[in-house]
């Protein structure tokens, strides 16, 4: 018995939704919500975090038995605002929310912070609980709204398959970096000022490097992804999309043009990420193998006493975290030698991404995978947003 088309449209829909999904591109889904779902898909984590916020009734300034009542009435007091979320929501007492919306959300910052303002006037108790959940609602909406998760793993997956590529490209790329950085390297101000650095400030210079580079990528995005989501004809949207669930919806459009469907703010963004975060593992794995190359060359040409000496400090004061013994030799890992290192690799990384986006042989060779995978992506979008539609 021949499947209904409707039913066939409708598995081809969810499947097609579950591939946006997996490719990092969520906000492809047609009336894609944050509160259908983002927080409503989490809603369990989010309950089981409001019930333990009891635990800021306590003061441990208190007796035992009164923390024990403390908490008690917290727990009565949080269950009693889900009651009154529930009736306000019309839906039964004790029920677990169906969609987590405003008064959801509301409930979820604001009820947990009265517990310390009620058991004791903890007054900076409660603001900490309300920038406490605010952070972790904002976090869960970037993560999940964005797909953050399978878009790094997909960005993995594809670096990974493009790994010849990319170390053919490093190879092109980096010769001169190489040289001058390796000059650097064996430079005694760079070991004064690297070496020596306290973690707090050699971790924001090396966050320094990735804003800069960040920067720099997404200056370039107009650029390189304006046009993609224009297709000169449904033959060509069909070719982009065969292999992927939207080829069984292809045969309910016709020939025409497809229409000029701008992506919105939120796609964009959506969009803007993925080739973010793909050039970023790329840039992180090139930045590691650099700066592996140093640690192993820092190892094998510079003793520690010579650490010492361009440091600044006496031998025995360095912190040795690693001995390496080879016929008879001995190799010392320093935590100064590990921070040389990644300073030297955070500003390669940084080097390698204004290079091959700036020359143009170096550029189609590093985006031309990844902005294939988008321009199929997006031919998807165009035959499942017109089905959509058309439903």
């Amino acid at each position: 018995m021949p499947v209904p088309r409707a039913a066939v449209e409708k598995a081809a829909v969810e499947d097609t939704e579950r591939w946006f999904i997996d490719r990092g591109v969520p906000h492809f889904i047609r009336r894609y919500s944050a509160s259908r779902d983002v927080f409503t898909r989490v809603l369990p984590i989010l309950t089981a975090i409001f019930l333990l916020e009891m635990l800021g009734a306590l003061n441990f300034t208190w007796a035992a038995w009164v923390n024990v009542l403390a908490a008690a009435g917290g727990f009565g007091l949080l269950l009693g605002v889900w009651v009154l979320a529930n009736v306000l929501r019309d839906r039964p007492p004790l029920a677990r929310p169906d969609q987590v919306g405003r008064i959801e959300l509301v409930v979820f910052v604001l009820a947990p912070a009265a517990l310390p303002l009620v058991f004791g006037g903890q007054m900076g108790s409660a603001a900490l609980t309300v920038a406490g959940n605010l952070t972790l609602l904002g976090a869960i909406y970037i993560v999940t709204s964005y797909g953050l998760v399978p878009m790094t793993r997909w960005g993995v997956i594809y670096v990974a398959r493009q790994l010849g590529s990319l170390l053919n490209l490093l190879i092109r790329a980096l010769p001169f970096l190489l040289l001058f950085v390796t000059f650097l390297f064996i430079q005694t101000e760079s070991w004064q000022v690297a070496g020596q650095l306290p973690n707090a400030r050699f971790v924001a210079l090396s966050l320094l490097f990735v804003a800069v580079g960040v920067l720099f990528v997404i200056a370039r995005l107009p650029r390189e992804i304006g046009e993609l989501a224009h297709f000169e004809s449904w033959v060509m949207v069909r070719e982009l999309a065969t292999g992927t669930p939207a080829e069984r919806l292809a045969p309910t459009v016709d020939d025409a043009k497809p229409p000029d469907r701008t992506l919105t703010r939120r796609q964009w963004g959506n969009v803007s990420l993925v080739v973010l975060v793909a050039t970023g593992v790329q840039v992180v794995f090139v930045s590691i193998m650099i700066g592996a190359f140093f640690v192993l060359f820092g190892m094998l040409a510079v003793p520690v006493s010579t650490v010492a000496t361009w440091v600044g400090v006496d031998p025995a004061d360095l912190d040795v975290i690693g001995t390496l013994t080879i016929a008879g030799d001995r190799y010392h890992l320093t935590v100064e030698l590990l921070r040389v290192a990644g300073f030297l690799a955070a500003f390669s990384g940084l080097y390698f991404t204004v290079t091959v986006l700036t020359d143009d042989s170096y550029r189609d060779q590093f985006l031309t995978g990844v902005l294939s995978e988008l321009e199929r992506a997006l031919a998807v979008r165009a035959t499942y947003t017109l089905l959509r539609t058309e439903q």
